[in-house]
């Protein structure tokens, strides 16, 4: 589980300089030698030139040269037109070189040519990389930053691509980089009306809008920027423009994006422009709409709910707090009428969370804001790590859009401090037991319970009213006995509607009878446990077990599935009995197969399976929850990881009863890890501390959500699950749940490199593998002690551990182990002197990665390769490797691997004598590092950022970053900085 570990030559930079040639292919095709116009004239030879500087160095064959030039017309001598046009192009491009001279720019290679320009020789790839680095900024919501990137990377363009170049390959990349300009185009002004500059983007919009008339993503850009500026009617004309284009020239209707924003801005108010407000690009992800279901019966409230409204239209930050210490007054149902009643206001979207703050586990705001960000569009492995970054790109997400928050059930001001907008539009409505009266300039509502006329009228608009009319005597006691709390009141009405034939004064008489028995509570007390009481007696058997049983794991919700497996009924079965609580009032659905309780029914429920269900009952419901559980992570952790037979040994001690949910893509298992890892982690720990749940299953569930990791997702609440089952393994004399877990426990300390406290841990579990004859668990983490020994420099270790781990992985058949330990025992065989066994060992991880489809481990693969390359002279065939790794970890998501590689990158651009470059990526990599906390990472890109400042003649910049990385790796007790100690004083060498 350790992040692959990185060697590190100190390089000895070579000077550094402008490219001798440049290329432009972004308007007519020009070359430069230095300052010097390259002359063109020829259209053939533009031709031939073009199909070259567009490979990116790969070599082109003659039959390919013949076919990008004259395509199906080429003449009957074309091979000899070829070379004629070739030697004229070395000529043009070395015109001092000799007959007999080497060519070193238009080089024969392969049967055919390529032309191999320096790194930043051709606009076309410095206009890419800009434009990716302004996706990067922009994703983390540097958006000033992303529109200067654009707008450097835009200013490259000198008119349409190639032009004038003849030849069928000269079109199609007419076409294809025209294309690209327009999508990036796009991108700029989508940048701009993010920054709130919709006034400025209207002009250039219109003008492309008009160019382009079927491009739709340009006439949702222009329709928004018109409806931000307050333009309502002309974003409209906008939109019917477009309709009749498409209909009448392709005979197609506006695509769902399109129609989908034509439909938002009529549901807008029209009136005056409205600048804090955003109109949510309708084709960039799916819009937020995370409210729970508005009940059909509110009633009263008439005043709070007009405070409240009128709150929101201002865009500030709403407080709805309660008496303290009371619940069931009503805070969730009046936040959650209010946001329905609002939503239209905020069409970029509703978030709600139930922050939990009764309970003795609430809602961590590091979990809350990794689910806001991405529901705001940030994918899983983008979303930061440090707290104060993961807030401040949550702001940046809000920064000028219309979006409301609801944060249900505050414990305090420091749970919510960083779930918080930073700018006016979005508006946040809170719930919480105490009055937050620390909110600066927020709306403050102290709820208390419904007046007479009020519950009343709430009974009524329930039962009917001819009940309550035919006994007004009956209704104002039970009024009165739920204390005028809506929780109440709501159960005792649910039971009426479920017994028709039930008098008013029937009930009444019971609920009295019932505050007698419990006159020690105190009144709003023993009001709300009454109305339980009450209702939990109008179940039958089958709602009643359910009732208790669903309360019992630690789970912030339940879905269908689990309920399933809990309920141990039929599918239909269990999700009617869910509903039929629903239904009663006992249990909340806050979407369609999602359940949950309101924290004061969770604890009566609890209290009332302790009192009235067998231990054997309540174990053996969780104990399904946990194969359940077991048998969806272990399909999961399958899907993700292909041909790690690990999860699934012959033999498993824990082998999952009961079916789990399956899987059909990487990310579909890996988005339900993602999702479920609070509900994983709560009820590992949960049945680890029970004493009676199954200790084995704990322990395998813990290692199947192992991926979580391997994906730099850091899970919450990881390390603590994994002590609580070593804890329990410990005291029950359990040495493979104890391996187990120890094993997930050095895991996540080692993937934050702090490898003094995870190597222990890691040797413990291999002398409890060997004790045990668990083959299956040895090579895993012999693989991931052999990485830390290799960070640690400990190369015979590390070769001799790999080496076992290599035979235990293709003993046992498990080809993702064994790609995991080749890629290591190369760079362990690199540092004990057999480098061509070590470049053999790395190609052969990243051949069998590219067998099984398993392309995270092809990245890393890629990586190991790299460095083993790097210290063999093979400079170029490194850097191959690391700009693929890049790709497919980007492809991934996983911002927490790109800093790894970028790190690599520059480390190779600095060994390759390129400071400039070195300095683009470690700066990247710093960055990136600095936002998730690696602080590994982070020492790395600065020693390398340090490495190219000395290059470029920076000693004092230079000086800088080594201290900081000194102090960095120093800190993780790594040798790293023992490699930095000359530099702290002299900076550049």
């Amino acid at each position: 589980m350790t992040a692959p570990p990185t060697l590190d030559p100190t390089p000895d930079p070579a000077p550094d300089g402008p490219p001798a040639f440049r290329f432009a292919v972004l308007g007519p095709l020009r070359a430069w030698h230095g300052e010097h116009d390259v002359p063109l004239s020829a259209p053939r030879t533009q031709a031939v030139l073009a199909a070259l500087v567009l490979r990116d160095g790969r070599p082109a064959s003659a039959r390919e040269l013949i076919g990008a030039v004259w395509g199906d017309d080429a003449p009957p001598r074309a091979s000899g037109a070829l070379r004629t046009h070739i030697c004229g192009l070395r000529r043009l491009l070395e015109p001092g070189r000799g007959p007999r001279d080497r060519a070193r720019v238009l080089v024969s290679a392969d049967g055919g040519y390529a032309l191999r320009p320096e790194p930043g020789a051709l606009d076309l790839a410095v206009f890419e990389q800009r434009a990716a680095d302004a996706g990067r900024a922009r994703a983390a919501g540097r958006l000033e930053e992303a529109r200067e990137l654009l707008d450097s990377a835009l200013a490259l363009w000198a008119g349409a691509p190639l032009a004038g170049v003849p030849g069928p390959y000269a079109h199609a990349e007419r076409t294809r980089l025209a294309e690209r300009r327009l999508t990036v185009l796009e991108e700029r002004w989508e940048v701009e009306t993010e920054l709130g500059g919709h006034t400025a983007a209207i002009a250039a919009l219109g003008v492309l809008a008009a160019e382009h008339p079927w491009r739709e993503r340009i006439q949702e850009l222009l329709m928004t920027a018109l409806y931000r500026a307050g333009r309502q009617a002309d974003a409209l004309e906008v939109y019917a423009r477009a309709r009749r284009a498409l209909a009448g020239q392709l005979g197609v209707e506006p695509g769902p994006g399109l129609a989908r924003l034509q439909r938002r801005v009529l549901a807008a108010e029209p009136g005056p422009a409205d600048p804090g407000g955003l109109l949510r690009l309708a084709g960039t992800f799916p819009l937020p709409a995370q409210l729970p279901y508005d009940a059909d019966d509110f009633t009263g409230r008439e005043e709070s709910v007009a405070r409240l409204c009128a709150a929101l239209d201002s865009g500030r930050i709403v407080a709805l707090s309660a008496i303290s210490g009371m619940g069931g007054v009503g805070k969730t149902t009046l936040a959650v009428h209010v946001a329905h009643r609002t939503r239209e206001r905020f069409p970029d979207g509703q978030l709600y969370a139930d922050l939990r703050g009764t309970d003795p586990r609430p809602a961590e705001p590091m979990h809350v804001l990794d689910r806001f960000l991405r529901a705001l569009g940030v994918p899983a492995g983008h979303v930061p790590a440090l707290p104060d970054e993961r807030a401040a790109l949550y702001r940046s997400r809000l920064a000028g859009r219309r979006v409301l928050v609801v944060l249900d059930n505050a414990r305090d001001l420091g749970q919510i401090r960083d779930l918080l907008p930073g700018s006016p539009g979005t508006a946040v409505l809170l719930t919480s037991r105490s009055r937050l009266a620390g909110l600066t300039g927020a709306t403050l509502v102290d709820l208390r319970p419904m007046a007479p006329r009020e519950a009343l009228a709430l009974l009524a608009r329930i039962v009917g009213e001819e009940r309550v009319n035919a006994e007004p005597k009956a209704a104002a006691e039970i009024v009165e006995s739920c204390g005028g709390l809506p929780l109440a009141l709501r159960i005792v009405a649910a039971r009426l509607v479920a017994v028709p034939d039930r008098t008013l004064a029937r009930t009444a008489a019971l609920l009295a009878d019932e505050r007698r028995r419990l006159r020690v509570l105190r009144a709003e007390d023993a009001a709300v446990e009454t109305t339980f009481r009450l209702g939990a007696g109008l179940l039958d058997g089958e709602q009643a077990r359910a009732f208790r049983l669903l309360a019992l794991p630690d789970v912030p919700e339940m879905t269908l599935p689990e309920a399933v497996a809990v309920l141990d009924r039929p599918w239909r079965d269990a999700e009617d009995l869910c509903e039929s609580l629903v239904d009663l009032n006992l249990l909340e659905s806050l979407s369609p197969g999602r359940y949950r309780y309101h924290d004061l029914l969770r604890l009566f429920a609890r209290q009332a399976a302790v009192e009235e269900t067998p231990e054997s009952e309540r174990t053996a419901a969780l104990t399904r929850l946990l194969h359940f559980l077991l048998a969806t992570a272990r399909d999961a952790h399958r899907t993700t990881m292909p041909d790690d037979v690990f999860p699934e040994v012959p033999g498993d001690p824990a082998p999952p009863r009961s079916a789990g949910l399956t899987f059909a893509t990487q990310q579909e298992a890996a988005g339900w890890l993602v999702d479920a890892q609070a509900s994983l982690l709560g009820v590992i720990e949960q049945g680890a501390r029970d004493g009676r749940a199954p200790l084995a299953v704990c322990a395998d569930l813990l290692v199947a959500v192992d991926p979580l990791g391997r994906m730099g997702a850091r899970p919450y609440g990881l390390e603590r699950a994994a002590r609580a089952v070593c804890e329990a393994a410990e005291r029950a004399g359990d040495t493979k749940a104890e391996a187990r877990a120890r094993y997930m426990l050095g895991g996540a300390m080692s993937q934050r490199f702090e490898l003094g406290p995870a190597v222990p841990e890691f040797e413990r579990v291999v002398e409890l593998c060997r004790a045990a004859g668990d083959r299956a668990l040895l090579g895993p983490v012999l693989i991931a002690l052999g990485g830390c020994a290799l960070a640690r420099r400990d190369f015979t270790a590390a070769h001799d551990m790999l080496t076992e781990a290599l035979a235990l992985s293709r003993a046992l058949h498990s080809r993702g182990s064994e790609a995991y330990a080749l890629g290591f025992l190369a760079l362990a065989r690199l540092a004990t002197g057999e480098p061509e066994a070590a470049v053999a060992t790395g190609r052969e991880a990243v051949a069998l990665t590219r067998a099984t489809g398993d392309r995270a481990g092809e990245a890393n693969a890629l990586h190991n390769l790299s460095q083993v390359c790097l210290w063999t002279g093979r400079t170029e065939e490194s850097l191959d490797c690391l700009h693929e790794s890049l790709r497919l970890w980007r492809e991934t998501g996983s911002l927490y691997r790109e800093s790894l590689v970028l790190g690599a990158l520059a480390q190779a651009y600095n060994f390759a004598g390129r400071p400039a470059e070195a300095a683009e990526h470690a700066e990247t990599a710093r960055d990136i590092a600095e936002r998730h906390g690696d602080g590994y990472f982070l020492g790395r890109a600065l020693a390398q950022l340090g490495h190219a400042h000395a290059a470029q003649g920076h000693p004092i910049e230079a000086t800088a970053c080594f201290r900081k990385a000194y102090d960095i790796f120093h800190g993780l007790g790594l040798p790293d900085a023992d490699d930095l100690a000359p530099h702290l004083t002299a900076g550049a060498r």
